[in-house]
């Protein structure tokens, strides 16, 4: 029989396929990793199944113990999701400008969702980053600490670069992803660069976040509020290495939104707004490439999760994101 022994083993080895949106015809060859193929509909689940099960295997983490980090949501799918399979307790803190439907999810596989105020300093006691640290403190709880965990990194070297070199028969040239923690990139990149260091490594940004002036200029300057979730951040993470950063793409909320309704109308799949800035991205970058060169991109999750966001017209409108309706006369 062609049988699987539990969920948790369907993560990981998701599927590419080619991307055709933004890209030129007769230019590069240019795919899409599909991670919202993973169990919970997103990229978090390799991370959050590497760094808890190896907390198993050194007996920090047993069962009945409990599980704590903050999230803009796809973290805390994933976390509820592995901690109700090893039977460990959940606690997840994330902004009020999570999507409903992420926090649904995470309330589905019976973890506890704490819903934090928007803050304007990472390090306000108020917010979703402050709120787990303090939890995790005063009451023992294991924290993921995805922001700052070098196992962030290291799940996706030992993984998710891999997949990408051997899906492209190590033909791969440029590679394109969002940055939220920076794990996701970093740990990519450290290992395509390891197999050839010619891959060129983009990352892509929201305007608002902190991260490309830093990559650029290596300074720490005030964010501003955006809408696109999962990518982007207010405060410098140990899990982003900018050396292993060629080139930092800045994309808007507007671009990002319109993108991923465009992708999902024209091609079929459905992805979030954090890959529709990963597409904004890849055109830019696709432009300066030939025939011969292969340009790989992440999508991080599935529109699914943003039903009532940037696939929902009177939300796009609300914001300026889609032109207001003319009155019919």
């Amino acid at each position: 029989m062609r049988v699987h022994e539990s969920i948790i083993d369907l993560i990981g080895n998701t599927p590419m396929i080619r991307l055709r949106t933004g890209i030129p015809n007769g230019g590069c060859q240019a795919f899409v990793k599909l991670e919202f193929f993973n169990p919970t509909g997103s990229l978090k689940d390799r991370m959050t199944k590497y760094v808890i099960g190896k907390a198993i295997k050194s007996g920090t983490l047993k069962i009945g113990d409990t599980v704590i980090d903050n999230t803009s949501g796809n973290t805390g799918s994933s976390i509820a999701l592995i901690c109700s399979y090893y039977g460990l307790k959940a606690i997840v803190t994330t902004p009020v400008k999570t999507s409903k439907e992420k926090i649904d999810l995470i309330k589905s596989f019976g973890a506890e969702v704490i819903v934090t105020p928007e803050v304007d300093d990472h390090h306000d006691p108020r917010g979703c980053y402050m709120v787990a640290r303090r939890l995790a403190e005063e009451h023992g709880y294991f924290h993921l600490n995805q922001y700052d965990n070098p196992e962030n990194i290291e799940s996706h070297y030992l993984n998710t670069g891999p997949e990408i070199w051997n899906d492209t028969d190590g033909k791969i040239t440029h590679f394109v992803a969002g940055i939220g923690t920076g794990g996701t990139f970093s740990g990519i990149a450290k290992y395509l660069k390891e197999k050839n260091p010619n891959v060129k490594t983009i990352a892509v940004d929201p305007e608002g976040s902190i991260f490309a002036e830093y990559i650029r200029n290596n300074r720490e300057t005030a964010g501003h509020a955006y809408k696109v979730e999962g990518i982007g951040s207010d405060v410098i993470t140990e899990a982003l290495l900018p050396n292993l950063v060629d080139e930092v793409i800045t994309v808007s909320d507007k671009d990002a939104f319109n993108r991923a309704r465009e992708i999902s109308k024209v091609e079929g799949i459905s992805a979030g707004g954090s890959s529709g800035s990963v597409s904004v991205a890849m055109e830019q970058v696709a432009k300066g490439l030939s025939r011969n060169d292969v340009l790989v991109g992440i999508f991080a999750d599935a529109g699914i999760r943003y039903l009532s966001k940037c696939y929902n017209d009177t939300w796009m409108r609300k914001f300026g994101y889609l032109p207001e309706l003319e009155e019919v006369k």
